[in-house]
Formats: structure tokens, C-alpha cells, sequence
């Protein structure tokens, strides 16, 4: 398997160029020679094999070979919006959150939110979320928003199903939910949870109150515990329509 960079630039007359981090992992840690192949995806959906023709003290050029073939993207198109945890939690759930197939994540302000990322954390993460796909195959990067107000998105958000987190409701795996070839957003508030103004506004505008266990869970546990379930019934949903149509 060979190992994979990210190259945004598309190429150009059948020629890519990496740069920066993505160079220098290349020549210093690989220490890669020409004629070596590579794997190069845009984290658009595209991904080429390369060799590598020339080496500079922070470049590569490279030739593209040929187009691979991408991997299947999940059976729901799932945003998650999040409250901040403290520390360096708020990391791991953005690495964790891509390896999943989350295709974009929004940190949530909310009446109880103690973190609001500044935007050098956000550019951190967003390099924290290249290096998450390269390691997990992934083919289209993770979005990550700016931080959004919960009032602001409880009315802005335009995804066929809208779910929040809310202690005592009734669990996502029994709700009923369809979810193959559905947009959805789960959203998770803060240590002590969503005040019961927040959940109810939400409710009102649409949202459905869904429970994620009997225990109550850290703000990062509660988000990657809610798309994995929510993947998982997409998923079920779109190989059961499947079934259905052959």
C-alpha cells in the first residue's frame, strides 16, 4: 500500500507539486528518491498515483501516473455541532469524528460552553484532520466550521434531520429514524448539557430530542457515540433499499 500525501493543487499538464509539511515529510522522514511512487489525494474525492521526479529543499514534483479508484463515502451526509470540551479532548473528537466519515463538524456555543476555539486552534485541527485521513483512507476532508452560537443554528440549519442530545429522551435507535441517503445533524451541548430553553427552542423549530444511553456522558463520548450510531442505521437503511430494489 503506498503511502498517501495531500495535495489540494490539482495537477497541472499531468504534473503535481507537494509543499510545505506535506514536502518535507516526504524528504526528510520517507526520504523518498525519484522514481518512487506515491499516493496524492485532494480531499476533494480524488486521488492519483505519482512518482516523484525532483527534489527540493521544501518541494516535490511529481508525475501523476494514473487515477485510483476513491472510496465509498457513508450512507448519510452527517454534520456534527458541538459543544468545546477543555483541553486537548476537543483534538482527539476531531480526529475521531473524520476517521468515522463525519463531513463536517461545528463547534457549538452554547449557554454553558466554558471553550470557544480561537482561530489558530481551528487551523491546527484542520491539519489534524489531513493527517486523520491520510492514516484512515479517507478521500474528502472533514469540514470544519467556524464556532457557531446554538440560537444561530437551531434556526439556520437546513438538514433533513435534526437531532440534539438530550438526557431521558427517547434513544436514536428507537426513534424510528430513516437515514440512508439523508442529511443529518446531531447536536451536543456542553458539560451540564443544553439548558431546557435551548432543548425546547429546538423543538419547536423542528429538532428531535434524542437520548444517547442511560449513563451521562463527556461531551466528546456523547458526539462519537451519536454518529457512530447514527452511521451505522444510515448505512443499515441504504443496504436494506438495496435489498428492496434488486
Amino acid at each position: 500500500m503506498l503511502d498517501r500525501f495531500y495535495c489540494p493543487e490539482p495537477p497541472v499538464d499531468g504534473r503535481a507539486r507537494l509543499e510545505g509539511d506535506e514536502a518535507r515529510h516526504l524528504i526528510k522522514v520517507r526520504r523518498v528518491v525519484p522514481g518512487e511512487s506515491v499516493e496524492l489525494f485532494d480531499g476533494r474525492g480524488s486521488a492519483f498515483r505519482a512518482e516523484v521526479v525532483e527534489l527540493g529543499r521544501d518541494r516535490v514534483e511529481l508525475a501523476v501516473v494514473a487515477s485510483l479508484p476513491t472510496s465509498r463515502g457513508p450512507a448519510c451526509s452527517l454534520t456534527l455541532a458541538t459543544a468545546v470540551p477543555k483541553g486537548d479532548r476537543f483534538d482527539w473528537l476531531v480526529e475521531k469524528a473524520t476517521e468515522l466519515g463525519v463531513a463536517r463538524l461545528v463547534p457549538l456555543v452554547a449557554e454553558r460552553s466554558v471553550v470557544d476555539p480561537r482561530a489558530a486552534k481551528l487551523d491546527r485541527l484542520r491539519r489534524a484532520i489531513v493527517e486523520a485521513s491520510k492514516q484512515c483512507r479517507r478521500d474528502v476532508l472533514m469540514e470544519l466550521d467556524r464556532p457557531t452560537r446554538w440560537a444561530s443554528l437551531v434556526g439556520s440549519s437546513r438538514e433533513s434531520v435534526r437531532l440534539v442530545a438530550h438526557p431521558g429522551a427517547r434513544g436514536i435507535a428507537a426513534s424510528g429514524l430513516r437515514l440512508g441517503g439523508a442529511s443529518a445533524i446531531l447536536a451536543i451541548g456542553p458539560e451540564g448539557g443544553f439548558t431546557e430553553d435551548e432543548v425546547n427552542r429546538a423543538v419547536e423549530a423542528g429538532w428531535v430530542a434524542v437520548g444517547l444511553g442511560r449513563t451521562i456522558l463527556r461531551v466528546e463520548t456523547a458526539g462519537l457515540a451519536g454518529c457512530s450510531t447514527l452511521l451505522a442505521l444510515a448505512e443499515a437503511d441504504s443496504g436494506s433499499s438495496e435489498t428492496k430494489g434488486a
